[in-house]
């Protein structure tokens, strides 16, 4: 697999997906973080792959010590810029998943939204769930969300379309790989009269497979849910959503 995401979170990037995000949709899974988690107010929370800090922003909002870690400088600027918007202090650190290097400072490491699988295989995957175990106080949670297999599996669309942020189209063409379970997506829209594209491949994996993964991290998983009403996991859920405490 190439490594697509070096460049791929930028202002493009925002501009695409935002409008999927609704501002109330995001502020609603933070409290049910909390609640989760039973995060009590100056809980140390590490937003891992924060993109542009929606739902780090949120759980500062909510009293959360929080530090906000992502790959992209683009986007973590654009989360300086919301946490002011909110009036709230956010740490934002531009750096590697695979390399957090801040041991036992966490009560709660998220990875939210499909943040894993990038590059294909297990082993960096791994590396990121290790370092995020590495992370945790004792009695600390990692929480993930993330797309599962047999969702992808039974709802694939070749085709797709949804409104950007200016209101034109986006393009979605899909193929999925069904032996290495990689799913490949290309983005196309309307810019100054041109036709721009995005690519991305993420791997997509089952529960079983997040489970031997996580086990083999350190974390053991204690709790799947099926989306934010955390509703039980099921073959036909949207979402996949684990708990695991250290």
């Amino acid at each position: 697999m190439s490594d697509w995401w070096t460049s791929y979170f930028d202002e493009d990037f925002h501009a695409l997906y935002s409008p999927l995000l609704p501002a109330e949709d995001t502020r609603q899974e933070a409290e049910t973080v909390v609640e989760l988690l039973g995060l009590e107010k100056g809980a140390c929370v590490l937003d891992l792959g924060c993109g542009w800090g929606r739902h780090a922003v949120e759980l500062a909002r909510l009293g959360c010590s929080v530090v906000a870690l992502d790959q992209s400088a683009v986007l973590l600027e654009r989360g300086r810029a919301l946490a002011r918007e909110a009036g709230v202090e956010v740490e934002w650190v531009q750096g590697d998943m695979r390399e957090i290097g801040r041991e036992g400072e966490f009560d709660a490491v998220l990875s939210l939204f499909s943040s894993l699988g990038y590059s294909g295989g297990d082993e960096d995957d791994v590396r990121v769930l290790r370092a995020a175990r590495s992370a945790l106080r004792e009695g600390g949670s990692f929480l993930m969300e993330t797309m599962h297999r047999d969702q992808v599996a039974r709802g694939y669309l070749e085709s797709d379309w949804w409104e950007g942020a200016d209101g034109g189209p986006v393009w979605v063409e899909r193929e999925f790989d069904a032996v290495a379970g990689v799913s490949r997506e290309w983005l196309r829209w309307l810019a100054g009269g041109m036709v721009r594209e995005k690519y991305h491949e993420i791997r997509i994996r089952t529960a079983t497979e997040w489970a031997r993964l996580l086990e083999t991290a350190g974390l053991e998983p204690l709790s799947w849910y099926g989306g934010w009403d955390l509703s039980p996991f099921t073959l036909r859920s949207d979402q996949l959503i684990v708990l695991a405490p250290a």
